[in-house]
């Protein structure tokens, strides 16, 4: 994962707990329910934040997973170029060795 994709995530990581924190002390001031009642309601979202956060966390997992298998993909996929083109370089080499071979002793 870039890091650009790490910053994001971690501001909408951030950007969600402070949203929760403001909504939590908007309804300590504006509500006309008890106390209790508030701390449910308050749980009850701490609870919401949590589920969606586990669920962005299973997403990020996921990404990660798919760039792993990318980035192995692409090195595996530079790996065969690699041996193809040496191969292709020993080959060369040999046929240019056995015709010096062949120069050198016909003289």
């Amino acid at each position: 994962m870039s890091n650009n994709d790490s910053n994001t995530l971690k501001g909408i990581f951030v950007g969600m707990a402070i949203g929760f924190v403001a909504g939590a002390v908007t309804a300590m001031f504006l509500t006309t329910k008890t106390g209790e009642e508030l701390r449910a309601d308050i749980r009850k979202a701490a609870i919401d934040v949590k589920n969606k956060a586990e669920a962005q966390a299973g997403k990020i997992k996921n990404l990660s997973r798919e760039k792993y298998s990318e980035i192995v993909d692409n090195i595996l996929d530079s790996y065969n170029k690699v041996r193809d083109f040496t191969e292709k370089e020993i080959e060369l080499i040999r046929k240019i060795v056995t015709e010096q071979k062949e120069v050198v002793s016909k003289k």
